[in-house]
C-alpha cells in the first residue's frame, strides 16, 4: 500500500504530455524538460543539480561528440589540465563542447582581463580600420619564453610595417618598407632630428643612412666607404664640406701617440709623433702623400725639401745655465723637442743643430736624421775668423742619438755616430762681445741622379742672460 502511494506521489509530481515533453511541477511543459520550483515556499531548495565530479575525476574519462552538451560540476579544479580538461583551472559549472570541457562562465565572464589561459590554436583579431589600444596609468607589456621569442608585425598588401613608441612630443619608429628597405626614426620635440636607414639599391648595394631633420648626413655603402654630406662616397671617407682637426701633435712631440713606428698599437700614449710625408690632394680633392715635408716659410723650420731659391728660418731663447752645460750636455734639437718648441731645420735627412760648448763658445753641428746613409759634401766658413773646412763625399751614417753621442771628447763628430762638427776648429762665438756667422754650404745625394745644394746659417749671441739662435737655410740648387 505505501509502495502504490509513492507511485502515485511521483505520477502527480511528473507529468509527461502525449509530445514526449516532461515536466516537474507543472502540468503542460513547455519543453523536453520542464522543471518548475516552489519559489513561494521556503522550506523547500529550488535547483537543478548535475553530475558532481572533480577536476582529476573528470580528465580520466574520455567524452565523444556523442556527449556534446554534457553538464558537469567541477568540485575541485584538475591539478594537471591537459587535454579534455585544460581549462577546467576552477571549481563550477562545464560543459562539453564535443572536443573540450569549457566554464558555463560561473559568476562572471572568464577572459584576458581576469583570468589566465592557454592557447590551444593560433588565434586572430581582424581590427578591420579600428585601433586596438592599451592604456594606464603604470603598465607593462612582457614577452616571456624559455625559447626563442619573437614579435611580429607582418605588414601586407606591399604596405610599411611600423613599430611605434610615444611619450608626450617625443617618438620613436621603427619602419620595415616593402622595398626592403629599414628605418630607425628618433623626433624628440616634433623635430624629426635623427633617423638611420637601411637601402637596397642596386649601386652599391645594402646602404645605411644617418639622418637628422629629415636629411641625409652619413652614408655607409655596400663596400664599406663612408660618406659626410654626401650620400654616394667613393672613397674610403668621403666628406663634401669642411674638415676641422684641433689638437693635433707637432712633429717630435713625444708622448704624443700610441702607433709605434713599426705601425703596431701602444698600450699608452707613449710614442714620439714624428712627421716624414706630406698630405696632398689631387683636382677631385682626393687625399694622398708624397715623403717629406714641405717647406711653410715665414720663419718655420720644417723638413723634407723646399724650392730652390726658398729661405727658411728659426729662432731660439735658451737660458745661458742650460745653454752652456759642460761636456757636451746641450743640443739644441733635443732641448727644442724637451721644450715644446719649432723643430730644427731637417731637409732631406740633413738637420742642422748645435752643442753648447761653455759660455763663449758653441759647435755647430749636421745630424744624418734619415734612417740610411747620406752621401754629404760641405764647405764651412766664419766671419769673425778667418777660417774655412771643406769636406767631400763623406758617407755619413744614421745618428742614433744615444745619450753618449754628443760629448767633449767627440766634439768633431765623424761618419760613423751620424753627424759632423761643420766649423774648421769645432768652436763658433756666441758671447755679448764676439757673435760671428758660421756658413755652410752643403750638398747631399737624394738619389743616384739627384743632389741638392743648401746653404746653412748659424748666428748666435748672449742678450739679458739667454742665447739667441739664429737658424737658417736657403736651397742654392
Amino acid at each position: 500500500m505505501k509502495r502504490i502511494t509513492f507511485l502515485v506521489g511521483i505520477l502527480v509530481l511528473i507529468n509527461v504530455s502525449v509530445s514526449a515533453q516532461v515536466g516537474i511541477n507543472i502540468g503542460a511543459p513547455k519543453a523536453t524538460l520542464d522543471v518548475v520550483g516552489k519559489a513561494a515556499d521556503t522550506s523547500v531548495l529550488d535547483g537543478i543539480i548535475p553530475p558532481r565530479i572533480t577536476g582529476a575525476q573528470l580528465r580520466a574519462k574520455t567524452y565523444t561528440t556523442a556527449q556534446t552538451g554534457a553538464l558537469v560540476y567541477v568540485t575541485l579544479a584538475d591539478p594537471s589540465p591537459s587535454g579534455q580538461t585544460i581549462n577546467v583551472t576552477a571549481s563550477g559549472h562545464y560543459y562539453f563542447n564535443g572536443t573540450l570541457w569549457l566554464a558555463t562562465g560561473g559568476s562572471g565572464n572568464v577572459n584576458i582581463y581576469n583570468a589566465d589561459g592557454t592557447l590551444t590554436a593560433n588565434r586572430f583579431v581582424t581590427m578591420n580600420s579600428n585601433v586596438l589600444s592599451f592604456s594606464g596609468i603604470d603598465g607593462t607589456m612582457k614577452i616571456d619564453n624559455d625559447g626563442e621569442s619573437e614579435l611580429l608585425i607582418d605588414a601586407i598588401n606591399s604596405n610599411t610595417a611600423r613599430a611605434r613608441l610615444t611619450a608626450g612630443t617625443a617618438d620613436l619608429q621603427i619602419a620595415a618598407n616593402p622595398d626592403g628597405n629599414v628605418d630607425i626614426m628618433a623626433t624628440p620635440g616634433g623635430t624629426n632630428s635623427l633617423g638611420f636607414g637601411t637601402n637596397t639599391g642596386a649601386s652599391p648595394s645594402s646602404k645605411l643612412e644617418l639622418y637628422t631633420l629629415g636629411n641625409t648626413r652619413m652614408t655607409i655603402d655596400g663596400k664599406g666607404n663612408v660618406g659626410i654630406a654626401t650620400n654616394t662616397p667613393t672613397e674610403k671617407l668621403h666628406v663634401n664640406n669642411n674638415i676641422r682637426f684641433q689638437s693635433l701633435p707637432l712633429n717630435g712631440t713625444a708622448n704624443a701617440i700610441n702607433t709605434t713606428p713599426a705601425g703596431a698599437a701602444s698600450p699608452t700614449q707613449n710614442q714620439t709623433f714624428t712627421a716624414t710625408r706630406t698630405v696632398v690632394a689631387d683636382a677631385n680633392g682626393v687625399l694622398g702623400y708624397v715623403t717629406g715635408l714641405p717647406s711653410t716659410g715665414g720663419g718655420t723650420a720644417p723638413s723634407g725639401s723646399i724650392n730652390i731659391g726658398e729661405t727658411i728660418s728659426a729662432v731660439y731663447s735658451v737660458p745661458v745655465a742650460a745653454a752652456t752645460v759642460a761636456s757636451g750636455g746641450f743640443r739644441l734639437g733635443a732641448y727644442a723637442a724637451a721644450n715644446g718648441l719649432t723643430a730644427l731645420p731637417s731637409l732631406d735627412g740633413i738637420q742642422m743643430d748645435l752643442l753648447g760648448y761653455n759660455s763663449d763658445y758653441y759647435t755647430p753641428i749636421i745630424i744624418n736624421t734619415s734612417s740610411a746613409a747620406q752621401l754629404i759634401s760641405y764647405q764651412t766658413f766664419a766671419t769673425q775668423v778667418n777660417e774655412n773646412r771643406t769636406l767631400l763625399n763623406q758617407s755619413l751614417s744614421p745618428c742614433p742619438f744615444n745619450a753618449n753621442t754628443f760629448s767633449a771628447n767627440l766634439w768633431d763628430g765623424n761618419n760613423t755616430v751620424g753627424w759632423r762638427g761643420v766649423d774648421a776648429n769645432n768652436i763658433v762665438f756666441w758671447n755679448t762681445a764676439n757673435a760671428e756667422v758660421e756658413t755652410t754650404n752643403l750638398q747631399v745625394q737624394v738619389n743616384a741622379n739627384t743632389y741638392r745644394w743648401y746653404e746653412f746659417k748659424w748666428w748666435c749671441m748672449e742678450v739679458s742672460g739667454n742665447k739667441k739662435i739664429f737658424l737658417s737655410v736657403t736651397r742654392k740648387a
